[in-house]
């Protein structure tokens, strides 16, 4: 697998400006439980945008995770593995993944993650689930537990659309065209602005972007191109043959 590694750039940077700060000085910082979640839901779906162009991420090491420009829609995993080509090999990658970003959070909210082991988390999880925002601890109990393989980005919509939806339900024909109000004229909902995200980490994560574009322009230029060659050839032995 070939590796891409970030730090280098963003060593760079840091000498120039104060525009990164690593995960665990962010978290060493006070930060609520609100701002904490805002931190893993961005940190999910840079992970998943990664996953999307067909890498995983090498290390979740909080000091090799970066906050920048003091945005929390901003995180940059410093090193990325490209994910073997093959269905079985991307979807295992991305369950560990997803199983390790888990492991850091629930670390984080609970302030032990130095010493936190996933069979003990696993085998414990109730006791870790107080310290754990309410909204999310059976998102976290069926990564633990379970093994799932949800992106919690994908958890957090969902809950909002059935949460939505139950408030809908309860106040009955007086929500009649509310949930039309949560559409965009291009059909996308409100709810979703995972949009945002993506601009944001096509930007961060320019290098595999392009890696991305150019395997697909490969794709699709090569074939073309023999396909051309293989019908000029076919014309050219055609036209010798009357001769």
């Amino acid at each position: 697998m070939s590796m891409i590694n970030f730090s280098n750039n963003i060593s760079n940077k840091k000498n120039q400006s104060n525009d990164a700060i690593s995960l665990k000085a962010w978290v060493d910082s006070f930060h609520n439980d609100s701002e904490l979640r805002e931190i893993f839901i961005n940190l999910d779906r840079a992970m998943k945008y990664v996953h999307e162009h067909g890498y995983c991420i090498k290390t979740f090491d909080p000091r090799e995770i970066e906050i920048l420009n003091n945005s929390l829609n901003q995180i940059k995993f410093n090193t990325l593995l490209e994910i073997p080509d093959d269905n079985f090999s991307k979807s295992e990658f991305v369950r560990e993944d997803i199983y390790n970003s888990s492991f850091i959070q629930i670390g984080i909210y609970t302030n032990c993650l130095e010493y936190l082991k996933p069979d003990f988390l696993r085998d414990n999880f109730d006791s870790f689930a107080t310290f754990l925002p309410e909204d999310d601890v059976s998102y976290y109990k069926g990564i633990v537990e379970r093994g799932a393989s949800v992106y919690f980005s994908d958890y957090v919509l969902e809950k909002k659309k059935r949460d939505l939806a139950s408030l809908e339900n309860e106040i009955g024909g007086e929500a009649s065209g509310y949930d039309k109000q949560l559409v965009k004229s291009n059909g996308q909902s409100i709810l979703d602005d995972s949009h945002i995200n993506d601009a944001i980490n096509s930007n961060i994560y320019k290098q595999i972007s392009n890696n991305a574009d150019a395997a697909f322009i490969n794709l699709l230029v090569y074939p073309t191109i023999l396909l051309v060659i293989s019908v000029l050839l076919a014309l050219f032995f055609l036209i010798v043959s009357f001769l």
